[in-house]
């Protein structure tokens, strides 16, 4: 376990190493002038000659990837990012993954358990609805009918420093059941097929056949063995979610990753904006990761070579 873990982190960081030379050299191909952009209607040819000089713009390619680089992992701007920014994403991400789990399995083993039935087909068919509708659609549909028609819930996810923890939560009820809603279609539908495979098995028979109970067979023994494929699909979805959570940052006013993205275009200051995206990379590879590690610990009979 602990070489698997230690060849993931290092594929982790050549990746990052990759994204932040791919981002480097993106950011090179829009030939505009990057000081005249920021001095906007300020812009004059002196003016923008000196912050061009400042900027180190006028050296070679390479010194220029150097110093963007230093800006981009510069020790003040990466903490407040990971400090500040980065962890109301991160609550969102994590609570709204779990929330969906949760939904995920609740529902896959009510479809198995009346497969066929009328129940099974009209899970069925509202979950590959859902499963068609993006993150930030559920996000608008939520915020207008339980926040802005009926009143319910709080249009927006701010709460002051220090508010107590059921404010916390009351605030944080949208944007999280909005990112469970949104996975809860495609993973409901992988864990169902995959479940109902197990089902027509050889080994579920012969425990039918000595008498077992039905939610122990599938409990015990239909659920673990389809995991393997779901967990498959979770760590596909990373990058999903993580653009999800940007938007749902957006939409419910959270002072997340999503936002300092955004602020960060808007004042076009791209070492900033290119310092969260890569920060927001790397939660998507971690969590990758994690869904390679989670493998090995429900079969450990898996190797990676």
């Amino acid at each position: 376990m602990s070489r698997l873990i230690a060849r993931r982190l290092v594929e982790a960081v050549l990746a990052l190493a990759a994204m932040a030379v791919i981002m480097f050299f993106l950011l090179h191909l829009d030939h505009a002038s990057p000081a005249r952009a920021m001095l906007g209607k300020e812009w004059t040819p002196q003016k923008g000659a000196a912050l061009t000089v400042a900027l180190g713009l006028d050296r070679p390619v390479p010194v220029q990837f150097v110093l963007w680089f230093k800006s981009l992992v510069s020790v003040s701007g990466l903490g407040e990012i990971i400090r500040y920014q980065l962890p109301p994403t991160l609550e969102i991400f994590a609570l709204g993954s779990a929330l969906g789990y949760g939904i995920t399995v609740w529902l896959a083993r009510i479809q198995i358990r009346y497969a066929g039935s009328v129940v099974d087909a009209a899970l069925t068919v509202t979950l590959s609805l859902l499963g068609a509708v993006p993150g930030f659609v559920i996000g608008l549909v939520l915020l207008y009918v339980l926040a802005i028609h009926w009143l319910v819930l709080p249009a927006t996810a701010f709460t002051p420093s220090g508010a107590a923890f059921p404010s916390w939560v009351f605030h944080h009820i949208l944007p999280i059941v909005a990112l469970a809603v949104t996975v809860v279609g495609p993973w409901t539908r992988q864990l169902r097929g995959s479940m109902a495979e197990e089902a027509a098995a050889e080994y579920v028979r012969t425990a039918r056949a000595k008498g077992a109970w039905e939610s122990r067979i599938i409990s015990h023994h239909i659920f673990k063995n389809a995991l393997l494929p779901f967990i498959t699909l979770v760590g596909l979805s990373m990058p999903t979610m993580i653009n999800t959570v940007i938007a749902l940052d957006l939409i419910f006013g959270v002072r997340g990753a999503g936002a300092a993205l955004l602020g960060s275009l808007y004042a076009l200051f791209f070492a900033r904006a290119t310092t969260v995206a890569l920060v927001l990379a790397a939660v998507t590879v971690l969590g990758s990761m994690a869904a390679d590690i989670a493998y090995c610990l429900i079969d450990p009979r898996i190797e990676y070579r």
